[in-house]
């Protein structure tokens, strides 16, 4: 009696691990918090001070993480108010002049921005620089090591003194001949060249975002104020 072929069962194949290991991103709970609780601090908008050695390395690792909530489209709808606690090239720039600036706040609603800026000094008379203008998205651009989505910022109305005390800006330029004047100034002073800011890091929910001025490589940090 003949035997019938016997078969050949092959062992299951053991499925191979994958080389291609995506790079987890860094956890940024804590340097955040730390940073958000010295944004809190109306101290740390006194720019010319700098900022702890401890800080900026908190501010460094956020950039590292390259987070954006949302995308750019969503960051450039972070409506609020804003003040900066970080600003390098102030402290490089200004400060071995004896020229403060503080604070530097910007508002943010429906795609539209103003900033104003206290400035007094050994040479500067107290007061305040004011624009106003519209905020987007732009093309990402290659910052930091690597591609950063950004925006631009397009002020197109400048101003300069303060309202009803020292301690505020005025509300916008009025009609005479000087506030004309330096309204055409600051329209000839911020070119294209200069509107383009990669953004850097922004958590929504902690109100924090990172961005750059690339003209003087500068990070500039701000914090969105509660309430």
């Amino acid at each position: 009696r003949a035997l019938a072929p016997s078969r050949v069962v092959a062992a299951p194949r053991r499925a191979r691990k994958s080389r291609c290991r995506s790079t987890p991103r860094p956890d940024v709970a804590a340097p955040l918090q730390r940073v958000v609780e010295y944004a809190e601090d109306e101290s740390s908008w006194e720019l010319h001070r700098g900022v702890p050695s401890e800080i900026q390395r908190d501010i460094d690792a956020l950039i590292a993480s390259a987070r954006v909530d949302g995308g750019i489209d969503n960051a450039v709808r972070g409506d609020g108010d804003w003040r900066v606690f970080a600003a390098p090239h102030i402290v490089r720039l200004a400060t071995p002049l004896g020229v403060l600036f503080h604070p530097l706040r910007y508002v943010i609603r429906d795609g539209t921005i103003s900033s104003d800026v206290r400035h007094r000094g050994r040479f500067v008379p107290d007061g305040w620089l004011s624009a106003s203008g519209t905020v987007q998205a732009a093309e990402s651009r290659v910052c930091e090591g690597m591609v950063r989505p950004a925006c631009r910022i397009g002020f197109d109305t400048f101003w300069v003194g303060a309202g009803a005390s020292a301690d505020e800006p005025r509300a916008g330029p009025g009609s005479g001949v000087v506030d004309k004047a330096i309204n055409a100034v600051g329209k000839l002073g911020f070119v294209d060249a200069i509107a383009t800011f990669p953004v850097l890091f922004y958590d929504e929910r902690a109100g924090v975002v990172i961005f750059q001025f690339p003209p003087l490589k500068s990070n500039i940090a701000a914090f969105r104020r509660r309430g």
